[in-house]
């Protein structure tokens, strides 16, 4: 079993994460992991980075920094599959004409989220985000109509000009939480424009993940921080994993499944920043 194993141990591996060190991980267990991983992903319309990181920095053990690099090859590769994906669908659920405007205004926001970084008190903005993700958590896993299905939805000008102000809180919260933008998204976009749907909330916001993650994936790698010894195998499963979630999505009945699931995670979330808010220091 030699052949079926990747050492991913790099001498420049460090970076303060204590004893975590990488681990020789078999191929097919990590192509397993980037398949599920996308799947559930593209089921929910978030790019995977949530459940990805975790994975790779607690469960492979490699250092924080090179497991977010490696976990954006997994996300950049599902979210380019799944878009392609429903693309190639008779009747797409994208929503294209707000694809570019969530994209550009994400990025903006993306900018100014660095920039105050180290003005805004993340304890408090985290125990509000607590309060919002368990309340948009509840809404989307209790809500009545789970699945509207409209393609090509004709939007207003003030529609638009709210998925702006979407786009740049997802792109700045990016950096102040460390959360993906498909958190953001999904549930804004429910709520601002329900005629769209489930569908095309998940659909639009895994296409604007794609251009994001890519764009990330990119500078990570001119830093040399992406192992791709790991990450290719990872990015295989998750190819394959996300073209499966939007084939699974569009199966009947399944789509309310997956939206309860997002609330779900919405909830786990919440929990995720409650622990960080209980745990640090005050001063944050």
């Amino acid at each position: 079993m030699r052949g079926m194993q990747i050492s991913t141990q790099d001498d420049n591996s460090g970076g303060g994460d204590g004893d975590i060190g990488p681990r020789q991980i078999a191929r097919p267990l990590l192509s397993l992991s980037g398949f599920l991983i996308s799947t559930l992903g593209a089921l929910c319309g978030i790019g995977g980075g949530l459940f990805s990181t975790p994975l790779v920095h607690f469960g492979f053990g490699f250092p924080l920094r090179r497991a977010v690099a490696v976990s954006l090859a997994v996300v950049a590769t599902g979210t380019i599959s799944a878009t392609v994906s429903e693309s190639l669908r008779a009747n797409s659920d994208v929503q294209w004409s707000l694809v570019g405007v969530l994209v550009v205004s994400a990025l903006v926001g993306n900018v100014l989220g660095f920039r105050l970084v180290h003005r805004i008190p993340i304890r408090t903005l985290k125990s509000i985000f607590v309060v919002l993700l368990i309340l948009v958590g509840s809404k989307i896993i209790f809500a009545s109509d789970h699945v509207v299905l409209l393609a090509d939805a004709d939007l207003s000008l003030l529609d638009h000009g709210r998925v702006v102000g979407l786009g740049l809180l997802a792109g700045v919260l990016v950096p102040l939480l460390g959360i993906g933008g498909g958190m953001v998204m999904v549930p804004g976009l429910l709520f601002l424009l329900p005629e769209i749907g489930y569908l095309g909330t998940r659909a639009t916001s895994m296409a604007v993940a794609a251009v994001i993650a890519s764009r990330s994936l990119l500078k990570y790698s001119r830093e040399g921080l992406v192992d791709w010894r790991m990450a290719r195998w990872l990015a295989l499963g998750s190819l394959f994993g996300a073209w499966c979630g939007v084939w699974l999505v569009h199966i009947d009945g399944v789509a309310s499944v997956a939206q309860i699931t997002m609330g779900v995670v919405l909830w786990l979330s919440a929990a995720r920043f409650a622990f960080d808010v209980c745990t640090s220091d005050s001063s944050d």
